[in-house]
Protein backbone atom coordinates (compact mmCIF):
# COMPACT_ATOMS: atom_id res chain seq x y z
CA UNK A 1 0.00 0.00 0.00
CA UNK A 2 2.79 2.52 0.58
CA UNK A 3 4.48 1.63 -2.30
CA UNK A 4 1.60 2.37 -4.08
CA UNK A 5 0.80 5.76 -2.96
CA UNK A 6 4.33 6.64 -3.33
CA UNK A 7 4.39 5.75 -6.85
CA UNK A 8 0.98 7.62 -7.77
CA UNK A 9 2.46 10.42 -6.06
CA UNK A 10 5.74 10.01 -7.89
CA UNK A 11 3.37 10.26 -11.05
CA UNK A 12 1.22 13.01 -10.23
CA UNK A 13 4.14 15.27 -9.51
CA UNK A 14 5.67 14.03 -13.38
CA UNK A 15 2.15 15.00 -14.55
CA UNK A 16 1.63 18.42 -12.78
CA UNK A 17 4.88 19.83 -12.62
CA UNK A 18 8.26 19.83 -14.61
CA UNK A 19 9.44 16.05 -15.42
CA UNK A 20 12.51 14.81 -16.72
CA UNK A 21 14.48 18.11 -17.58
CA UNK A 22 17.97 17.03 -17.27
CA UNK A 23 17.29 14.04 -19.18
CA UNK A 24 16.31 16.58 -22.21
CA UNK A 25 19.65 16.98 -22.88
CA UNK A 26 20.57 13.57 -23.54
CA UNK A 27 17.75 13.48 -25.88
CA UNK A 28 18.74 16.55 -27.78
CA UNK A 29 21.99 14.87 -28.03
CA UNK A 30 21.33 11.64 -29.08
CA UNK A 31 18.92 13.62 -31.80
CA UNK A 32 21.98 16.01 -33.11
CA UNK A 33 24.02 13.35 -32.81
CA UNK A 34 21.44 10.62 -35.19
CA UNK A 35 21.67 13.42 -37.99
CA UNK A 36 25.40 13.67 -37.84
CA UNK A 37 25.93 16.87 -35.67
CA UNK A 38 27.45 17.71 -32.51
CA UNK A 39 26.58 16.56 -28.91
CA UNK A 40 27.29 19.83 -27.48
CA UNK A 41 27.03 22.74 -30.29
CA UNK A 42 23.16 22.97 -29.83
CA UNK A 43 22.94 22.78 -26.54
CA UNK A 44 25.62 25.60 -26.23
CA UNK A 45 23.49 27.84 -28.67
CA UNK A 46 20.05 27.89 -27.09
CA UNK A 47 22.12 28.61 -23.19
CA UNK A 48 23.99 31.67 -24.65
CA UNK A 49 20.47 32.97 -26.72
CA UNK A 50 18.67 32.20 -23.17
CA UNK A 51 21.24 34.38 -21.39
CA UNK A 52 21.13 37.28 -24.78
CA UNK A 53 17.90 37.38 -23.64
CA UNK A 54 16.68 41.40 -21.73
CA UNK A 55 14.31 39.33 -19.90
CA UNK A 56 12.75 36.12 -19.25
CA UNK A 57 9.18 35.11 -18.71
CA UNK A 58 7.91 33.56 -15.46
CA UNK A 59 7.81 29.72 -15.56
CA UNK A 60 10.98 29.53 -18.12
CA UNK A 61 13.76 27.16 -17.71
CA UNK A 62 17.27 27.53 -18.08
CA UNK A 63 18.32 25.47 -21.32
CA UNK A 64 20.38 22.55 -19.60
CA UNK A 65 23.43 21.37 -21.50
CA UNK A 66 24.46 18.08 -22.82
CA UNK A 67 28.38 17.92 -20.23
CA UNK A 68 29.31 14.58 -20.67
CA UNK A 69 32.30 12.96 -22.28
CA UNK A 70 32.99 12.53 -25.68
CA UNK A 71 33.78 8.79 -24.82
CA UNK A 72 29.33 8.60 -23.92
CA UNK A 73 28.66 9.72 -28.15
CA UNK A 74 28.67 6.03 -29.56
CA UNK A 75 26.29 5.64 -27.18
CA UNK A 76 24.50 8.27 -28.10
CA UNK A 77 25.15 6.96 -31.59
CA UNK A 78 23.47 3.58 -30.55
CA UNK A 79 20.71 5.04 -29.19
CA UNK A 80 19.83 7.54 -31.56
CA UNK A 81 18.63 4.34 -33.95
CA UNK A 82 15.33 3.44 -31.67
CA UNK A 83 12.13 6.05 -31.39
CA UNK A 84 12.29 8.23 -29.04
CA UNK A 85 8.42 6.78 -28.10
CA UNK A 86 10.53 3.83 -27.05
CA UNK A 87 13.54 4.81 -25.30
CA UNK A 88 11.24 7.48 -23.12
CA UNK A 89 9.53 5.10 -21.07
CA UNK A 90 12.46 2.51 -21.38
CA UNK A 91 15.04 5.23 -19.60
CA UNK A 92 12.46 6.30 -16.82
CA UNK A 93 11.79 2.27 -15.98
CA UNK A 94 15.57 2.27 -15.98
CA UNK A 95 15.60 5.14 -13.64
CA UNK A 96 12.97 3.62 -11.36
CA UNK A 97 15.13 0.65 -11.05
CA UNK A 98 18.62 2.74 -10.39
CA UNK A 99 16.64 4.43 -7.71
CA UNK A 100 15.62 0.90 -6.02
CA UNK A 101 18.84 -0.18 -6.40
CA UNK A 102 19.96 2.71 -4.06
CA UNK A 103 17.31 1.77 -1.53
CA UNK A 104 18.32 -2.22 -1.31
CA UNK A 105 21.75 -1.22 -0.79
CA UNK A 106 20.83 0.92 2.15
CA UNK A 107 18.55 -1.81 3.19
CA UNK A 108 21.02 -4.14 3.07
CA UNK A 109 23.16 -1.84 5.54
CA UNK A 110 20.52 -2.21 8.17
CA UNK A 111 20.11 -4.51 11.18
CA UNK A 112 17.25 -6.95 11.30
CA UNK A 113 15.74 -5.10 14.12
CA UNK A 114 16.18 -1.69 12.14
CA UNK A 115 14.82 -3.49 9.24
CA UNK A 116 10.96 -3.83 11.27
CA UNK A 117 10.65 -0.31 10.68
CA UNK A 118 13.19 1.06 7.71
CA UNK A 119 10.82 -1.17 5.58
CA UNK A 120 8.15 1.19 5.88
CA UNK A 121 9.95 4.43 5.11
CA UNK A 122 11.50 2.80 1.90
CA UNK A 123 8.99 4.14 -0.28
CA UNK A 124 8.76 8.08 0.64
CA UNK A 125 12.31 7.80 0.57
CA UNK A 126 12.03 9.32 -2.81
CA UNK A 127 10.46 12.41 -1.77
CA UNK A 128 13.24 13.28 0.97
CA UNK A 129 16.77 12.81 -0.91
CA UNK A 130 19.41 13.90 2.02
CA UNK A 131 16.59 13.92 4.16
CA UNK A 132 15.34 17.33 2.81
CA UNK A 133 12.14 17.81 0.57
CA UNK A 134 13.11 18.18 -3.24
CA UNK A 135 11.24 16.86 -6.41
CA UNK A 136 15.34 15.43 -7.65
CA UNK A 137 13.01 12.05 -8.38
CA UNK A 138 11.11 13.49 -11.43
CA UNK A 139 14.27 14.76 -13.09
CA UNK A 140 15.40 11.28 -13.89
CA UNK A 141 19.07 12.30 -13.52
CA UNK A 142 21.32 9.65 -14.86
CA UNK A 143 23.10 9.33 -11.51
CA UNK A 144 20.27 7.63 -10.20
CA UNK A 145 20.89 5.08 -12.47
CA UNK A 146 24.99 4.77 -11.91
CA UNK A 147 24.51 5.21 -8.30
CA UNK A 148 22.54 2.28 -8.37
CA UNK A 149 24.97 0.27 -10.36
CA UNK A 150 27.43 1.28 -8.04
CA UNK A 151 25.87 0.14 -4.87
CA UNK A 152 24.67 -2.63 -6.07
CA UNK A 153 28.06 -3.96 -6.73
CA UNK A 154 29.53 -2.37 -3.22
CA UNK A 155 27.30 -5.05 -1.75
CA UNK A 156 29.49 -8.41 -2.19
CA UNK A 157 32.43 -5.60 -1.60
CA UNK A 158 31.29 -4.62 2.00
CA UNK A 159 30.00 -7.98 2.81
CA UNK A 160 32.80 -10.19 1.05
CA UNK A 161 35.47 -8.55 -0.15
CA UNK A 162 34.50 -9.11 -3.36
CA UNK A 163 34.72 -5.27 -5.32
CA UNK A 164 35.73 -6.24 -8.58
CA UNK A 165 32.11 -5.52 -10.39
CA UNK A 166 32.20 -2.15 -8.07
CA UNK A 167 35.57 -1.13 -9.94
CA UNK A 168 34.22 -1.80 -13.25
CA UNK A 169 30.81 0.21 -12.20
CA UNK A 170 32.88 3.41 -10.60
CA UNK A 171 35.42 3.34 -14.33
CA UNK A 172 32.41 2.88 -16.59
CA UNK A 173 30.05 5.40 -14.59
CA UNK A 174 33.35 8.11 -14.69
CA UNK A 175 33.46 8.38 -18.40
CA UNK A 176 29.85 10.31 -17.90
CA UNK A 177 30.55 11.76 -14.44
CA UNK A 178 34.32 12.42 -13.26
CA UNK A 179 33.37 13.04 -9.86
CA UNK A 180 32.71 9.54 -9.45
CA UNK A 181 36.43 8.46 -9.55
CA UNK A 182 36.37 9.90 -5.48
CA UNK A 183 33.61 6.85 -4.67
CA UNK A 184 37.15 4.32 -5.25
CA UNK A 185 37.79 5.38 -1.61
CA UNK A 186 34.85 3.72 -0.33
CA UNK A 187 36.66 -0.22 -0.80
CA UNK A 188 39.91 1.15 0.67
CA UNK A 189 37.50 2.37 3.77
CA UNK A 190 35.80 -0.85 4.25
CA UNK A 191 37.16 -3.34 2.20
CA UNK A 192 40.64 -5.15 3.13
CA UNK A 193 44.08 -4.58 1.26
CA UNK A 194 42.44 -2.60 -1.58
CA UNK A 195 44.79 -0.43 -1.76
CA UNK A 196 46.07 -1.46 -5.56
CA UNK A 197 43.09 -2.52 -6.48
CA UNK A 198 41.55 1.03 -6.07
CA UNK A 199 44.69 2.35 -7.68
CA UNK A 200 44.56 0.99 -10.69
CA UNK A 201 40.97 1.45 -10.70
CA UNK A 202 41.93 5.05 -10.33
CA UNK A 203 44.44 5.31 -12.98
CA UNK A 204 42.14 3.56 -15.46
CA UNK A 205 39.08 5.88 -14.87
CA UNK A 206 42.25 8.63 -15.15
CA UNK A 207 43.61 7.26 -18.23
CA UNK A 208 40.29 7.66 -20.37
CA UNK A 209 40.25 11.04 -19.43
CA UNK A 210 43.56 11.69 -20.81
CA UNK A 211 43.06 10.08 -24.38
CA UNK A 212 40.02 11.35 -25.21
CA UNK A 213 41.61 14.80 -26.15
CA UNK A 214 44.28 12.83 -28.03
CA UNK A 215 41.13 11.12 -30.19
CA UNK A 216 38.42 13.25 -30.55
CA UNK A 217 40.16 16.68 -30.41
CA UNK A 218 37.24 18.78 -31.67
CA UNK A 219 34.77 16.93 -29.06
CA UNK A 220 36.58 17.75 -26.16
CA UNK A 221 37.04 20.89 -27.06
CA UNK A 222 33.10 21.55 -27.33
CA UNK A 223 32.52 19.33 -24.45
CA UNK A 224 35.31 21.74 -22.16
CA UNK A 225 33.28 24.48 -23.25
CA UNK A 226 29.98 22.71 -22.12
CA UNK A 227 31.49 22.43 -18.98
CA UNK A 228 32.60 25.49 -18.64
CA UNK A 229 29.52 27.50 -19.29
CA UNK A 230 27.55 25.17 -16.97
CA UNK A 231 29.82 26.87 -14.00
CA UNK A 232 29.91 30.31 -15.70
CA UNK A 233 25.75 30.65 -16.62
CA UNK A 234 24.45 27.73 -14.57
CA UNK A 235 26.79 28.07 -11.72
CA UNK A 236 26.50 24.75 -11.19
CA UNK A 237 28.56 24.29 -8.60
CA UNK A 238 27.14 21.70 -5.92
CA UNK A 239 26.99 22.13 -2.39
CA UNK A 240 30.25 21.03 -1.28
CA UNK A 241 32.55 23.33 0.80
CA UNK A 242 34.87 23.84 -2.71
CA UNK A 243 31.37 24.76 -4.30
CA UNK A 244 30.31 27.06 -1.68
CA UNK A 245 33.49 28.51 -2.00
CA UNK A 246 33.24 28.93 -5.40
CA UNK A 247 29.50 29.56 -6.11
CA UNK A 248 29.75 33.09 -3.81
CA UNK A 249 32.73 34.30 -5.60
CA UNK A 250 31.01 33.79 -8.94
CA UNK A 251 28.23 35.72 -7.37
CA UNK A 252 31.20 38.60 -6.72
CA UNK A 253 31.60 38.59 -10.00
CA UNK A 254 35.43 36.80 -9.45
CA UNK A 255 37.66 34.39 -10.29
CA UNK A 256 36.91 31.20 -8.81
CA UNK A 257 38.66 28.43 -9.86
CA UNK A 258 42.20 28.50 -8.09
CA UNK A 259 40.47 29.32 -4.64
CA UNK A 260 37.56 26.46 -5.19
CA UNK A 261 40.69 24.05 -6.14
CA UNK A 262 42.53 25.21 -3.08
CA UNK A 263 39.45 25.02 -0.86
CA UNK A 264 38.77 21.44 -2.03
CA UNK A 265 42.10 20.34 -1.74
CA UNK A 266 42.55 21.24 1.56
CA UNK A 267 38.72 19.89 2.77
CA UNK A 268 39.56 16.50 0.97
CA UNK A 269 42.97 16.23 2.91
CA UNK A 270 41.03 16.72 6.09
CA UNK A 271 38.24 14.56 5.64
CA UNK A 272 40.53 12.13 4.09
CA UNK A 273 42.57 11.68 7.11
CA UNK A 274 39.88 11.48 9.49
CA UNK A 275 38.17 8.89 7.23
CA UNK A 276 41.77 6.56 7.22
CA UNK A 277 41.50 7.27 10.86
CA UNK A 278 38.29 5.90 11.27
CA UNK A 279 38.55 2.98 9.28
CA UNK A 280 41.69 2.06 11.23
CA UNK A 281 40.06 1.43 14.59
CA UNK A 282 37.25 -0.31 13.35
CA UNK A 283 38.63 -2.67 11.70
CA UNK A 284 39.43 -4.46 14.68
CA UNK A 285 35.69 -5.07 15.95
CA UNK A 286 32.86 -6.56 13.54
CA UNK A 287 30.21 -4.65 15.90
CA UNK A 288 31.91 -1.41 14.88
CA UNK A 289 32.21 -2.19 11.08
CA UNK A 290 28.70 -2.45 10.61
CA UNK A 291 28.12 0.87 12.57
CA UNK A 292 31.09 2.03 9.68
CA UNK A 293 29.22 1.60 6.54
CA UNK A 294 27.09 4.16 6.61
CA UNK A 295 29.66 6.61 8.13
CA UNK A 296 31.89 5.63 5.59
CA UNK A 297 29.34 5.89 2.38
CA UNK A 298 28.60 9.72 3.43
CA UNK A 299 32.18 10.27 4.23
CA UNK A 300 32.91 8.94 0.65
CA UNK A 301 30.50 11.00 -0.98
CA UNK A 302 31.76 13.83 0.65
CA UNK A 303 35.21 13.55 -1.02
CA UNK A 304 32.82 14.72 -4.31
CA UNK A 305 34.61 18.20 -5.69
CA UNK A 306 30.76 18.69 -7.05
CA UNK A 307 28.17 17.52 -4.51
CA UNK A 308 24.68 17.80 -6.31
CA UNK A 309 21.22 17.28 -5.66
CA UNK A 310 21.24 13.91 -6.85
CA UNK A 311 24.75 12.66 -4.69
CA UNK A 312 21.82 12.86 -1.90
CA UNK A 313 19.39 10.04 -2.99
CA UNK A 314 22.03 7.31 -2.27
CA UNK A 315 22.84 8.83 1.16
CA UNK A 316 18.82 9.01 2.53
CA UNK A 317 18.45 5.27 4.13
CA UNK A 318 22.16 5.71 5.57
CA UNK A 319 21.56 8.71 7.32
CA UNK A 320 18.57 7.57 8.49
CA UNK A 321 20.43 4.98 9.80
CA UNK A 322 23.48 6.91 11.12
CA UNK A 323 20.40 9.04 12.72
CA UNK A 324 18.56 6.47 14.40
CA UNK A 325 22.04 4.62 15.87
CA UNK A 326 23.45 7.44 17.30
CA UNK A 327 20.18 8.32 19.01
CA UNK A 328 19.86 5.15 20.31
CA UNK A 329 23.45 4.80 21.56
CA UNK A 330 22.94 8.35 22.87
CA UNK A 331 19.51 6.95 24.94
CA UNK A 332 21.71 3.66 26.55
CA UNK A 333 24.48 5.83 27.33
CA UNK A 334 21.90 8.24 29.54
CA UNK A 335 20.13 5.50 30.69
CA UNK A 336 23.18 3.53 32.22
CA UNK A 337 24.09 6.72 33.79
CA UNK A 338 20.89 6.07 35.55
CA UNK A 339 20.83 2.78 36.78
CA UNK A 340 23.83 0.38 36.85
CA UNK A 341 23.96 -2.17 35.36
CA UNK A 342 23.23 -4.83 38.29
CA UNK A 343 19.77 -3.03 38.98
CA UNK A 344 19.08 -3.61 35.63
CA UNK A 345 19.61 -7.37 35.40
CA UNK A 346 17.45 -8.57 38.08
CA UNK A 347 13.91 -6.77 36.40
CA UNK A 348 11.58 -9.12 34.67
CA UNK A 349 11.43 -9.82 31.11
CA UNK A 350 8.27 -7.78 30.60
CA UNK A 351 9.19 -4.83 32.72
CA UNK A 352 12.30 -4.75 30.23
CA UNK A 353 10.11 -5.46 27.17
CA UNK A 354 7.77 -2.22 28.24
CA UNK A 355 10.97 -0.35 28.68
CA UNK A 356 12.34 -0.78 25.61
CA UNK A 357 9.43 -0.37 23.78
CA UNK A 358 9.03 3.07 25.39
CA UNK A 359 12.55 4.05 24.77
CA UNK A 360 11.80 3.12 20.98
CA UNK A 361 9.15 5.24 20.96
CA UNK A 362 11.09 8.15 22.02
CA UNK A 363 13.74 7.49 19.76
CA UNK A 364 10.97 7.90 17.14
CA UNK A 365 9.57 10.85 18.04
CA UNK A 366 13.03 12.05 18.61
CA UNK A 367 13.96 11.28 15.20
CA UNK A 368 10.49 12.74 13.52
CA UNK A 369 10.99 16.06 15.47
CA UNK A 370 14.73 16.51 14.08
CA UNK A 371 13.59 15.83 11.23
CA UNK A 372 10.37 17.61 10.48
CA UNK A 373 12.52 20.62 12.03
CA UNK A 374 14.99 20.35 9.38
CA UNK A 375 12.04 20.53 6.93
CA UNK A 376 10.56 23.34 8.46
CA UNK A 377 13.94 25.14 8.73
CA UNK A 378 14.59 24.22 4.84
CA UNK A 379 11.45 26.08 3.99
CA UNK A 380 11.75 28.87 5.94
CA UNK A 381 15.29 29.72 4.88
CA UNK A 382 14.37 29.20 1.46
CA UNK A 383 17.94 28.24 0.07
CA UNK A 384 18.08 24.21 -0.19
CA UNK A 385 21.76 23.95 -0.52
CA UNK A 386 23.36 25.06 2.69
CA UNK A 387 20.76 23.11 4.91
CA UNK A 388 21.70 20.17 3.06
CA UNK A 389 25.35 20.25 3.75
CA UNK A 390 24.77 21.27 7.12
CA UNK A 391 22.23 18.15 7.56
CA UNK A 392 25.53 15.85 5.67
CA UNK A 393 28.32 17.69 7.98
CA UNK A 394 25.96 17.18 10.95
CA UNK A 395 25.18 13.68 10.73
CA UNK A 396 28.84 12.66 9.86
CA UNK A 397 30.10 14.28 12.93
CA UNK A 398 27.69 12.13 14.75
CA UNK A 399 28.45 9.00 13.06
CA UNK A 400 32.35 9.30 13.62
CA UNK A 401 31.21 10.12 17.61
CA UNK A 402 29.23 6.89 17.70
CA UNK A 403 32.15 4.72 16.61
CA UNK A 404 34.49 6.21 19.21
CA UNK A 405 31.79 5.93 21.80
CA UNK A 406 30.64 2.42 21.17
CA UNK A 407 34.74 1.72 20.93
CA UNK A 408 34.96 3.32 24.40
CA UNK A 409 31.98 1.04 25.67
CA UNK A 410 33.76 -1.73 23.95
CA UNK A 411 36.77 -1.71 25.68
CA UNK A 412 34.89 -0.75 28.95
CA UNK A 413 32.94 -3.84 28.61
CA UNK A 414 35.79 -5.91 27.84
CA UNK A 415 37.32 -4.85 31.47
Amino acid sequence: MLWLVAAISVGGMAVTGPYGWDVRQCWTAIQSVGHGGSAYAGGIAALKAYEDLPSHAAGDRQPVIYIYSPLTIPVLRLLAMFPGWLLGPLYSCVAAAGFLLQLRAGYQMATEEERRWLIFLLPFAAFFPGLLSDVTIVAENIAYVLYGLILATAIPGWKRNKWTWFYVAVVAASVVKVPMLTLLAFPVLVGRRQWVQASIAGAAGSLLVVIQPLLWPAQFHEYLRAVHLAFDTMHSFGFGPAGLVGNWLWTMRRPYSLAATITYLAWAAGLGTLLLTASYHVRRNDRLRELWIPVALLGTILLDPRITFYDTAPLTIPLLLIGWRVLRLGQETVTRSRAGHASSSIQSAPLQTARSDRRNLVLILMGAGCFAACNIIDMIWGDWVPMELAVLLLIFALGIWSLYKSADDLVAENL
